[in-house]
Formats: structure tokens, C-alpha cells, sequence
């Protein structure tokens, strides 16, 4: 499921919905409790779990952010609904304008093959931004409501663009794979899918997910509970220091983006791991001052020109419109 952002709202959640919700380990405990092999065998099995720690083919990626992204989609209470201006004036939807403005700063980045695809949740109680393997980025319309121009939209984007660039969340699937792996060899009664799992570790560690949807819905609901704990302080620094690269490179004033930190709140849903905004915004301050050229010296990216263009008018408009709210997972 690579396709535009429709495919994932109609597709994924039509066809999708039942294997991404996975199943609960609980469902494999009998009375007595889950019933555990700790043969020399299985202890050999868990160790040889470790092979599945290993960089997923792009297909591969590319299914697991699929599913991903129907969980996230589901969670923010679906997609807005597109807007289609008034007749006559060729005013573009809100999913297009965040697409243009997304694509171009994929474009920018070290990934830009990927099928970079952007899209609204239709959540206005939840200032959050998330993204998945594969290259989907959402934003919230709380989120939208409260940027006061391109440049922040832009920064947002790119944040999130930087987390799937640096495969900080391919990183939280690699040990999905091998924590799921470990779980069900030492359990008698199987997970579902975990046989081709557990099968895989003498072929590469590489797993074909389109054709199995079992085994996809149970990696995905273990990928999302590890992604649900957030990033730790050192990914959102380099997320942070990437995405001001990405900023300047298509043009953007990226102290635009310590406004948008500041917008932010250090709730506790983030957890320990998650840095404060303060932090996170002194540590831009020194890598952005880095930047900058002394007289003689050759700047590594230039400040000069940058601009911090408004939002569409639509934009502002459309978000701001009165519609249900849903609730989305802080992943920003």
C-alpha cells in the first residue's frame, strides 16, 4: 500500500483494519497461565531471535508503515475530509497543499525516493504530529489550527520526515521482530504468523509481509506498543537538528521551528525519554549558530534569503471549521 493518501484512508482501513488491531499475548494463556518451554531448544531459538535485527527490504518497510499508518489514521479519529473551495477558483484541498509542501522537503532529504505520503488527522484536541516506516507523516488539526505560518507547517513536516530518514522507527520494528520471535518460541501455543517469523531467522531475517497478513497484524501491534513509548532524547535531537537542515535547504527560516517548539507542551504522556522543549530548543540555538560562516569561511548551508511564506488561506480556514475531534498518540 504505497498509493496516496485515499489509499490508505479507504484500502487500509477497509481492508486492513482487522490484522493491524493483531492479538494480545493473553489470548495464548490457558488457566493455569501461559505455558513456557524452557527447553535447550527454545533457549537456542530465542538466541537465534537476534537475526531478525537486521534492515528490512523497502517492500517490507513499506508494508509495516502501511499498517502503521491505518493504526494511527484510526487512533486520530480518520482523515479530514478534502475541501474543495469554491467552484470556480482551482483552490487545492488541504491533503494536496500539505503533500506539496511535504514532497518538496522529502526531496531534500537523504530518502528522497521514498513515496513520501501527507495527511490531516481529523483530531482538533491533540497538538501531535506522527510518522512510519514507509515514508506516511500525519498531522493533527489541532496542530494545524495553531501554526502561524508555512515555515512552522514546514518544520513540523520535516521533523517527522527526519525520524523516517534516520529510521528511528525501523529501529522500534527490528525489535518488535525479535521480541515477538523470543515470545513465541519459549510458548507452546503459537502467535499468529510466528512460524514464517521464527523461520526467517535462517533466511536472512527479511520477512514478506504483504503475504501474510497474520504475521503483519501481530508485528504491528508490537511495533506500535514500542513506538508508544516515544523516542528517546537523542533521536528527537538528531530528528530536530535534520529537520532544520531540510528547512534551509528548501528555503525555510528555520528559527521558524523554534517558534513551533515552543508551541509544544512537556506532557507526560511523552514520558522520561522525550526531551524537554527548553532542551530541544537550546540545542537547535547551538547546532543553527554552528552553521553560520565566519568572514572568509565557506558556509556548510546558507542562512541568507530565507523566507517565511503565510499559510493558504484554505489552509486556515478548513481547520479551523467546526468537526468532530478523535484521539491521536503523541508521537511528536
Amino acid at each position: 500500500m504505497r498509493g496516496h493518501w485515499k489509499t490508505v484512508a479507504l484500502a487500509g482501513l477497509g481492508l486492513m483494519a482487522s490484522s493491524c488491531k493483531g492479538v494480545t499475548l493473553a489470548q495464548f494463556a490457558d488457566k493455569a497461565g501461559t505455558v513456557v518451554n524452557s527447553s535447550a531448544a527454545a533457549t537456542k531459538e530465542r538466541a537465534s531471535c537476534d537475526k531478525l535485527n537486521v534492515e528490512p527490504t523497502v517492500t517490507e518497510e513499506y508494508a509495516i508503515g502501511s499498517a502503521m499508518a491505518v493504526h494511527w489514521v484510526q487512533g486520530g479519529g480518520g482523515l479530514m475530509a478534502p475541501t474543495d473551495g469554491a467552484k470556480g477558483t482551482g483552490v487545492h484541498d488541504v491533503h494536496e497543499y500539505i503533500n506539496v509542501v511535504g514532497k518538496n522537503l522529502g526531496a531534500q532529504s537523504a530518502r528522497p525516493t521514498l513515496e513520501w505520503t501527507f495527511g490531516v488527522l481529523n483530531d482538533d484536541k491533540n497538538f501531535n504530529a506522527v510518522s512510519t516506516p514507509g515514508a506516511y507523516v500525519f498531522v493533527t488539526r489541532k496542530l494545524l489550527s495553531e501554526l502561524d505560518n508555512e515555515s512552522q507547517l514546514a518544520g513540523v513536516l520535516a521533523h517527522e520526515i527526519a525520524h523516517v530518514v534516520l529510521k528511528h522507527s525501523i529501529k522500534q520494528y527490528n525489535a518488535a521482530k525479535v521480541s515477538l520471535c523470543k515470545t513465541a518460541v519459549t510458548m507452546e501455543a503459537g502467535i499468529p504468523g510466528s512460524g514464517k517469523l521464527i523461520a526467517s531467522t535462517d533466511s536472512g531475517g527479511n520477512l514478506d509481509l504483504d503475504g501474510d497478513s497474520a504475521l503483519l497484524g501481530s508485528l504491528t501491534e508490537k511495533v506500535i506498543e514500542f513506538a508508544e513509548s516515544g523516542n528517546d532524547k537523542e533521536q528527537e535531537y538528531a530528528a530536530d537538528e535534520l529537520a532544520a537542515r531540510m528547512m534551509i535547504s528548501a528555503g525555510y527560516d528555520p528559527n521558524e521551528y523554534r517558534t513551533l517548539l515552543r508551541k509544544t507542551t512537556d506532557g507526560s504522556s511523552l514520558g522520561s525519554r522525550h526531551p524537554k522543549k527548553a532542551d530541544r530548543e537550546k540545542r537547535l540555538v547551538a547546532f543553527l549558530d554552528g552553521l553560520k560562516s565566519t568572514q572568509g569561511e565557506f558556509a556548510e548551508l546558507s542562512l541568507e534569503g530565507l523566507h517565511n511564506p503565510p499559510l493558504k488561506p484554505e489552509l486556515v480556514a478548513a481547520v479551523k471549521s467546526t468537526s468532530r475531534g478523535g484521539v491521536a498518540k503523541d508521537g511528536k
